[in-house]
């Protein structure tokens, strides 16, 4: 019973995960085309947040991947990872 709620945690920290990556791009995107201002105060918390949050997910793989053009595809990797592994998750709760 444990080791079916640890399984589930996990699953939900990759799910949160998932959403961080994605706002972490959303504000990236935003701060870019300056729809954003770098300078206002809560976009610069909540953007070091997401930074400190996703750079340790995404730096190893920025170490293999190089940008291309200017395109960063580190988030769209690791989303892709984690949904492997909430589906291999999902895969060992069904079989328990």
């Amino acid at each position: 019973m444990v080791f079916l709620h640890t399984l589930m945690l996990i699953q939900w920290i990759a799910g949160l995960v998932v959403w961080l990556l994605i706002l972490n791009v959303a504000i990236e995107w935003l701060l870019h085309f300056r729809i954003l201002n770098s300078s206002h105060y809560l976009v610069s918390v909540i953007g070091e947040f997401l930074y400190k949050m996703t750079n340790p997910i995404l730096a190893p793989i920025r170490r293999y991947i190089p940008t291309y053009n200017g395109l960063d595809f580190s988030p769209l990797i690791a989303i892709f990872i984690l949904f492997i592994i909430k589906d291999l998750i999902n895969i060992l709760i069904i079989s328990i």
